[in-house]
C-alpha cells in the first residue's frame, strides 16, 4: 500500500524554470515572471510562493531556423562618419551615428549620408559586440547578417574581412526604421522562427519589436546597444 506521506515525499518535476513567464491571477490570464520555485507546508510545489495549481505555463518557443542580425555603425564599429543635416540646400549641422539614432528632424530638414558611401575612416571595433558577432558566425546552421542603412555594403564587408569576420552584409540605402522591420519580416516569411536583432537606434528596435505582436509564435529577441558617450 502506498501511503500519502510517501507520495508527498517524491520529487515532483514541473516544466517551468526561473525566468520563464507563466499565466496566473484569478482567471489565469495575467503574465507573471517566475522568480522562485519551492514547496509549501502541504508539500505542494509553488511558484513565487503560490501553489502551482493556481498558474499555468506558457508554451515555450523552441529555437528553430535562426538568424542573427546586427546593425553596423555604432553597434559593431565607431568611425569618423557623419550625417549632414541640410535645410533649404544649406548644411546646418552634422551628427555622428549615435546622435542620428535619436535625432528628430525638424520641418524642412534633409539628411546627407555621403560619408557612408566611402571607405570607413578611423574605425574602432566595439569589442563586446564584435566578439558576440564572431561567436554567432561560428555557430553551424545559423544565418548571420549585417543589416545597415548604408547604401553600399562593400566598405562594411571589406572592413569586417580585414578584422577576420566574413559576414553577409545587406545595405538598405534607407534610414527609415520600418525598412529594417520589413527586412526581418521577409526573413520570417522565409521560415525563420528565431530572430536575434542588435541595434543602437531605439527607433529601429521599436519598429522590430512591433513584429512580436504580429507574429506571436516567432521568437524575436532585440537588444539595444547603449552608447558610452
Amino acid at each position: 500500500m502506498i501511503k500519502l506521506k510517501d507520495i508527498l515525499s517524491e520529487v515532483i518535476t514541473i516544466p517551468i524554470e526561473v525566468g520563464d513567464t507563466i499565466l496566473g491571477g484569478k482567471f489565469k490570464n495575467k503574465k507573471i515572471v517566475v522568480k522562485d520555485i519551492g514547496v509549501n507546508e502541504k508539500g505542494e510545489p509553488t511558484i513565487n510562493g503560490k501553489s502551482i495549481l493556481r498558474v499555468r505555463p506558457l508554451p515555450k518557443l523552441k529555437e528553430g531556423k535562426t538568424v542573427s542580425i546586427f546593425d553596423f555603425d555604432d553597434t559593431l564599429v565607431n568611425s569618423l562618419s557623419w550625417i549632414y543635416v541640410k535645410k533649404d540646400g544649406k548644411e546646418i549641422k552634422k551628427l555622428d551615428a549615435a546622435q542620428f539614432a535619436v535625432y528628430k528632424p525638424k520641418k524642412g530638414e534633409e539628411f546627407d549620408f555621403r560619408d557612408f558611401d566611402r571607405k570607413i575612416r578611423n574605425p574602432k571595433l566595439i569589442k563586446k559586440n564584435a566578439d558576440l558577432l564572431k561567436k554567432q558566425l561560428k555557430k553551424n546552421g545559423r544565418k548571420v547578417t549585417i543589416l545597415t542603412a548604408r547604401r553600399i555594403g562593400m566598405p562594411v564587408s571589406s572592413y569586417l574581412r580585414s578584422v577576420g569576420m566574413d559576414a553577409y552584409v545587406v545595405p538598405l540605402g534607407n534610414s527609415d526604421p520600418q525598412k529594417k522591420a520589413d527586412y526581418i519580416e521577409k526573413e520570417i516569411k522565409k521560415g525563420y522562427t528565431t530572430i536575434y536583432f542588435m541595434d543602437d537606434s531605439p527607433k529601429n528596435i521599436k519598429a522590430v519589436n512591433a513584429l512580436k505582436v504580429k507574429y506571436p509564435k516567432i521568437k524575436i529577441v532585440t537588444k539595444l546597444v547603449k552608447h558610452s558617450y
